[in-house]
């Protein structure tokens, strides 16, 4: 498929430049604080040390309880701690949470009491303060945790900016879609060591110099395609454990896989991801030199 060259570069610049926002923001990758994995019963949250849910020093000594029993999560805040459940301030009774993979998740903000805006300050909250830490309940193959955000994290505060290859058209190569009659499930292994099932609609075939390779892709509603690789250059100049790829929409049974949009997964930006890695199928012997980059340093 043709393209207007001049046209695509800026797509690609700006793609690049919005990705760049996305992690800078208040509760982007960046500023992940915390992934603690809930036992069965109580798991209290603060700031101190004995707590098994351990958030930034900033935050109350003992902010509260949260309870796992049999597959559910609820919270329990400490009785002078300020915690809002979305946009309502936190009563004094236990709240069931809803998790990530539900759809419409629960979100808890802990505001920092030395702020204007807190809850304790007296004035209503606006948004979402970037003085508060933020936590969630998220679910991993059936097992339970709390993500922590935090907007003063030093990982956002020092981000230096993403590093990429010069935008090269080579890389932008038209794919034909082999859809599996059935889509296929596996079980795909994410960065903390948990196995869970994934479902691949396609594969997708393409040239580069000269050879022809396929990379197992899950179709999106729009009729893209999303792509989990890994290449010869990983652990070198790109990360080590692969990067991720949206195509652009299918027209018929073709779709243009730009690997100028391929991008690092969180993990590679924080400890506290647990971003799923690519299948075998789909770590190609090729150098794809285009893209996102990683500082291995």
């Amino acid at each position: 498929m043709e393209i207007n060259q001049s046209i695509w570069l800026t797509k690609v610049i700006d793609f690049r430049k919005t990705r760049e926002g996305n992690l800078r923001r208040e509760y982007g990758w960046l500023s992940l604080a915390g992934l603690f994995w809930l036992r069965e019963g109580d798991n209290t949250f603060g700031s101190a040390a004995d707590n098994p849910i351990r958030l930034p020093e900033r935050a109350p000594a003992q902010a509260g309880v949260f309870t796992l029993h049999h597959g559910h999560v609820t919270i329990t805040k400490a009785p002078d701690v300020s915690i809002r459940l979305n946009k309502d301030e936190l009563g004094n009774v236990s709240a069931a949470l809803k998790v990530d993979t539900s759809g419409d998740p629960d979100y808890l903000f802990l505001d920092d009491p030395s702020s204007p805006h807190s809850l304790r300050s007296g004035q209503a909250p606006s948004g979402l303060l970037g003085t508060s830490l933020r936590m969630m309940v998220i679910e991993r193959a059936g097992k339970l945790a709390i993500r922590v955000w935090d907007p003063q994290s030093p990982v956002r505060g020092d981000f230096a900016g993403c590093i990429w290859y010069e935008p090269d058209a080579r890389f932008r190569v038209n794919a034909k879609i082999e859809t599996y009659p059935q889509p296929r499930q596996f079980m795909i292994d994410d960065i903390v060591g948990i196995q869970r099932p994934v479902t691949m609609h396609a594969a997708l075939a393409f040239e580069l110099n000269g050879r022809e390779y396929r990379l197992d892709a899950e179709r999106q509603d729009d009729n893209s395609y999303d792509i989990i690789f890994k290449d010869t250059t990983a652990g070198k100049s790109t990360y080590a454990a692969g990067r991720y790829l949206t195509t652009e929409v299918a027209e018929g049974d073709q779709v243009i896989v730009d690997f100028n949009y391929a991008y690092n997964p969180p993990c590679a930006f924080t400890a506290f991801a647990t971003c799923p890695l690519p299948l075998p199928q789909n770590i190609l012997p090729v150098a794809i030199e285009a893209g996102e980059k990683f500082d291995q340093r």
